[in-house]
């Protein structure tokens, strides 16, 4: 089941095995994990998957493979997340099966008009909401009035989860500006302690949705 209140993205763990980092962040609150390793060979993104699925065992919490279609097949993971240049959601969905979850980026209005594969995504990611030195090969932040105008476009039923630059300094006003949950890399993955920084955000988020449905 998706839940995509608090996703984590993989990235720099500042020397520390990722998979500790995952599985201290599973502990804290984290709903969704994105395992993004762009430069990793099949085999070593296969790897480090299996080495997740244990880090994070029982809890049920879903790991998405950033981009390769293959590697989500092959290891069994709960599906994909794909950007505008990488396989289409569509074509993922007719790999993977209905019962796949899949991740779309959006990085402006225009790829709304793309029906068939909004509606193959099982939830759309705003990126970047603003910049980060996380990946510098973004489009122009979206902003806060992005994050809104992509809400009130998109099908009300598809979640919304804004990237790019969160932390738990901002994180409630993406959630009020429309998102459903907040994707970090660095807030977790390069916090001096993983869990703790998870708990923070995952508390900052509900609060916010609280507030929002109230």
């Amino acid at each position: 089941m998706l839940d995509p209140r608090l996703y984590l993205v993989t990235g720099d763990t500042r020397g520390r095995p990722l998979a500790d980092i995952v599985g201290a962040a599973v502990d804290g609150g984290v709903t969704l994990v994105q395992l993004r390793e762009k430069d990793a060979r099949p085999d070593t993104l296969a790897a480090r998957y299996d080495e997740l699925s244990i880090a994070i065992g029982d809890t049920r919490v879903p790991i998405l493979v950033n981009d390769d279609a293959d590697v989500a097949r092959t290891t069994g993971s709960a599906g994909v997340h794909v950007g505008p240049d990488d396989i289409a959601p569509a074509e993922a969905r007719d790999l993977l099966g209905a019962d796949a979850l899949i991740g779309w980026s959006i990085h402006d209005l225009a790829q709304l008009g793309d029906t068939e594969n909004v509606r193959a995504s099982d939830y759309l990611a705003a990126s970047p909401v603003w910049a980060t030195a996380t990946k510098t090969d973004t489009t122009a932040p979206l902003g806060l009035a992005g994050v809104a105008a992509l809400r009130r476009s998109m099908p009300p039923h598809v979640p919304l989860v804004a990237i790019g630059g969160i932390d738990a300094t901002n994180a409630a006003d993406v959630i009020a500006a429309g998102a459903d949950g907040i994707a970090v890399v660095s807030a977790i993955c390069s916090a001096a302690d993983p869990e703790a920084a998870a708990c923070e955000l995952r508390s900052t988020v509900d609060d916010a949705l609280a507030r929002r449905e109230s």
